[in-house]
């Protein structure tokens, strides 16, 4: 099996979408496929690289990953020039790649922008697989005016690349609901997405009955749609000196959110730790007794998943595909987003019962290990793959007629 990925993010660059573009293409190679990625140079956030030199990080010589120069603003947000630019640079090398190597499947993270490539590529009849991602469907973030815009200006493209995708996988169950808004009666099937159980694991310590103080951790962007503002507010209505905040992340926000911090008179409870390596974030997760995130807008949210794998409780929103991963009094406690004092009341709630803090943890471990493996997700796309190069190779049993009144 030979599959080609398309992605315009992939380690270092991008979030969730790019860590699960390496983690399948790396169990891909593991179960014995060839994978060639053509994603975006990680410029100077990482070594520059061009599309004439590909990466083999496995050193097995089946997983190649190509990179093409793209101007994006930062590590975790492209652009619209950033965007743009790898579309034309990855034109020609994917249209070099489809001439030169019989693939079985290729497979399109995000419908815009990298989905764009698909009517501009002679595909000879490859299947295609799309992902859906969250901020390429229509109506996902509504803080973002110039992506609604840029949604509704594309709509039709997109209602394209959707129909022409012989499957369409989003990542979670709402955001497939969403995307069947712009597209009525659109047909899709629900991958939802793994995490790295080695890497993210519960850290020994024990569940002292009253602690000094309960460590907070929050790990997003800083844009409006993460609600960090509220959680912030909420923290303002909580007991001062027993609840601290880590806010691990980078992005546009972060000024507007010191001098909120600032002005509630927070800088004892609330810090900014920036942008991690991932190793890092996984060792503040460890050192947390619980993970908060109020997003007014979210699709699978890896964050979530990265803390029911260290085996922290949850306090988060009912919004987008988080109830798909936190059960509201089992492993976590859900508000609406946009009502800081309810979220407050939820952090307090936890906060006191180390008993339910002790539960939560080992439920949400016990439920990681049995559902975000990656080796799941990767059997579940190559059980795609696998029936849609069958439909490809079986031979016509009957000839197509039209049946009258269908």
């Amino acid at each position: 099996m030979r599959i080609l990925v398309l992605n315009y993010e992939y380690p270092p660059l991008g979030g969730g979408a790019g860590v699960a573009t390496a983690a399948l293409a790396h169990g891909l190679v593991e179960q014995g496929a060839i994978v060639d990625v053509v994603t975006a140079s990680a410029g100077r956030y990482s070594e520059r690289r061009s599309a004439v030199r590909k990466d083999d990080p496995l050193g097995c010589g089946r997983l190649s990953v190509y990179r093409v120069k793209s101007h994006r603003i930062g590590v975790h947000e492209a652009g619209m020039l950033g965007a743009a630019s790898y579309l034309v640079r990855a034109l020609p090398l994917v249209r070099l790649l489809l001439r030169t190597h019989a693939y079985d499947v290729v497979h399109v993270f995000f419908s815009l922008p990298t989905g764009a490539l698909l009517p501009l590529v002679d595909l000879n009849g490859t299947p295609v697989v799309v992902s859906l991602r969250g901020s390429d469907v229509p109506g996902y973030d509504p803080y973002n005016v110039n992506m609604q815009r840029v949604h509704r200006l594309l709509a039709p493209l997109t209602r394209w690349i959707w129909r022409r995708a012989d499957r369409l996988v989003p990542v979670c169950e709402s955001l497939g609901r969403l995307a069947a808004d712009t597209a009525p009666g659109l047909a899709y099937t629900v991958i939802p997405n793994g995490v790295d159980l080695r890497l993210f694991h519960p850290a020994e310590k024990t569940w002292p009955e009253k602690p000094d103080s309960i460590r907070c951790l929050a790990v997003a962007r800083l844009v409006e749609r993460k609600g960090l503002g509220e959680l912030i507010r909420a923290f303002a209505l909580l007991p001062r000196g027993r609840f601290s905040l880590e806010i691990v992340g980078d992005g546009p926000d972060e000024s507007v959110l010191r001098n909120l911090v600032a002005g509630l008179g927070l800088k004892e409870e609330v810090s900014f730790s920036g942008s991690l390596e991932r190793s890092a974030v996984a060792e503040r997760y460890r050192a947390a007794d619980l993970f908060t995130l109020p997003s007014s807008a979210e699709a699978f949210g890896n964050v979530f998943a990265e803390a029911l794998a260290s085996g922290l409780p949850i306090v988060g929103s009912t919004v987008g595909g988080i109830p798909e991963l936190v059960e509201h009094g089992i492993n976590g406690l859900l508000v609406a987003p946009g009502n800081p004092d309810a979220l407050a009341q939820a952090i307090l709630y936890i906060g006191d019962d180390p008993e339910l803090r002790r539960a939560m943890s080992a439920r949400n471990r016990a439920k990681a290990e049995a559902t975000l493996q990656w080796s799941q997700v990767t059997r579940r796309y190559g059980a795609i793959y696998r029936g849609l190069m069958q439909e490809v190779s079986a031979p016509a049993l009957f000839p197509a007629t039209p049946v009258s009144g269908l």
